[in-house]
């Protein structure tokens, strides 16, 4: 028993040490973009492609915010538009809500993606065209049927201020890596349990025909499912560990990594966006329909030796 305990805390803690070594510089350069007020002019280029997704092109900025930092400053920014455009509609706060869900705070999420052996500039600029397929067709959708046309009202009110004093950064920052650590830990010893006692085999086994739609092996079902349910941080904490064991093979890793990127953190996420006042159902179910379509089509288009340097790359394949 001795001996699985430390396997597990040093699984555990190689795998919260890889996350930190590539999640701190990313942290810090997203620090630096808010602190100098330079995601206002990223935003710029994507006030077009807002339009193309019936959206207004000042919530641009809202998207960019959420893409660069975290959904909660995503939500802060728009409420500091709200005075300054027309009232959204339903069908449009769904929308917002929904690209924001499937792509946000990408430098973190991409360094995760990193640590997997998962090229990160593949699953950001996955995760943007992603976004932008869904907006578009949502878009066309909600105007075939006549959907979403009323007013959205916005519920809550977040406060989060997008450039804290450097000192309460640095605070929340070592916070939120030491929580990390413990919840990566938790997880890595429950999966050790289940694996043990038979219920991994038992859960992938119920979950097999979403997987396979998804394309994600049975070896990584529960990982995966961990990780839209937690969070791509702590889903994509279990999958290095799991990488550096050689347990699960690299398909199956690049699967989960991209439906995991595509659709996490469903219900604290979801809760968060509907606040702006789009449908919860159209947030929550719309995502993970979509995320795991498009993963089955990726994951099977990057199984064929000619379509692996554009979706894998060959320094990860």
């Amino acid at each position: 028993m001795r001996k699985f305990i430390l396997k597990t805390i040093k699984q555990s803690f190689d795998a919260w040490l890889t996350l930190t070594k590539l999640t701190v510089p990313a942290l810090v350069a997203v620090r630096l973009l808010m602190w100098f007020n330079l995601v206002e002019s990223i935003s710029l280029p994507f006030e077009p492609i807002m339009s193309f997704m019936g959206l207004p092109k000042e919530t641009a900025l809202v998207w960019v915010t959420a893409m660069l930092t975290n959904n909660y400053t995503g939500v802060m920014i728009y409420l500091n538009i709200m005075p300054l455009i027309d009232p959204l509609n339903i069908a449009q706060a769904t929308i917002l809500g929904t690209i924001i869900l499937i792509a946000h705070n990408l430098p973190v999420e991409a360094a995760v993606c990193r640590g997997a052996g998962v090229s990160p500039l593949r699953v950001t600029v996955l995760r943007i065209l992603a976004a932008i397929m869904f907006g578009f067709l949502a878009h066309r959708l909600c105007l075939a049927l006549g959907w979403g046309l009323n007013e959205a009202k916005c519920v809550i009110n977040f406060r989060v201020d997008p450039a804290p004093p450097w000192g309460q950064w640095l605070w929340s920052s070592l916070k939120s890596l030491a929580a990390i650590f413990v919840v990566v830990l938790t997880l890595v010893l429950l999966m050790a349990i289940l694996e043990k006692i038979g219920l991994i085999k038992i859960f992938s086994l119920i979950l097999s025909p979403f997987m396979r739609v998804s394309g994600v092996g049975p070896k990584a079902t529960m990982i995966t499912i961990i990780g839209m349910v937690m969070g791509l941080a702590y889903g994509g904490g279990l999958i290095i560990a799991a990488s550096k064991s050689g347990e699960i093979p690299k398909r199956d890793i690049y699967g989960s990594i991209i439906l995991m990127a595509l659709c996490h953190s469903i219900f604290e996420d979801t809760i968060i966006l509907a606040s702006l006042g789009g449908s919860l159902w159209g947030l929550l179910a719309g995502r993970i329909v979509f995320a795991t379509l498009l993963c089955g089509l990726i994951v099977r288009l990057a199984s064929r030796p000619s379509a692996q340097a554009i979706f894998i790359g060959r320094k990860y394949a």
